[in-house]
């Protein structure tokens, strides 16, 4: 339960910075954990992402168009 656990939190704190460890991911006692862990974690990121952009008050996309991605 332990092993679990710290599987979990690892993968939350992955997906949050939005990292993935696929040794841990394909491990077959704990990678089902972290895997709902990093998808916890990145679902975590989106909703404080979302959060900030709503008391910034934006709405639309910080991009005109797909060639503002490239420098």
């Amino acid at each position: 339960m332990d092993d679990a656990l710290l599987a979990y939190h690892a993968g939350r704190v992955d997906g949050a910075a939005g990292f993935r460890d696929p040794q841990i991911a394909e491990d077959p006692e704990v990678g089902a954990d972290y895997r709902v862990g990093l998808l916890d974690g990145r679902i975590a990121a989106f909703h404080l992402i979302r959060e900030v952009r709503g008391i910034l008050g934006v709405e639309d996309s910080f991009y005109d168009g797909p060639d503002d991605l490239i420098p």
